[in-house]
């Protein structure tokens, strides 16, 4: 899986969810990995924030970008562009639909 180019506050963030993105979130918030289906409605405020955080960490290891922001600098940018927590949390939501259609891909395959 490729990491997405998102633009945030007029910079270029590459942006990927893969399970080391989850494993960040996980870890930075305490969330487990049955917690992480039911998030939606019900996720913090710092969940969402660490959310955002874990996928450009790990857009920018995968394409070998330094990365140093904390979970207070990407809430900086969040305040800087108030479309940016919906622009990320969609390559979020594409990520998780992307994964169960190659599930169901490799079911009817077999």
């Amino acid at each position: 899986m490729k990491a997405k180019p998102v633009i945030i506050a007029g910079q270029d963030y590459p942006v990927k969810y893969g399970f080391a993105a989850l494993r960040a979130f996980s870890d930075a918030t305490g969330t487990t990995l049955g917690d992480l289906g039911s998030l939606g409605e019900s996720m913090t405020i710092t969940q969402a924030i660490a959310l955002v955080w874990a996928g450009l960490k790990d857009g920018a290891r995968v394409t070998k970008t330094d990365f140093h922001l904390t979970l207070d600098d990407v809430a900086d940018l969040l305040d800087e562009d108030s479309s940016a927590m919906e622009k990320v949390l969609e390559v979020f939501a594409n990520s998780l639909a992307n994964s169960g259609n190659k599930k169901k891909a490799s079911k009817i395959k077999r």
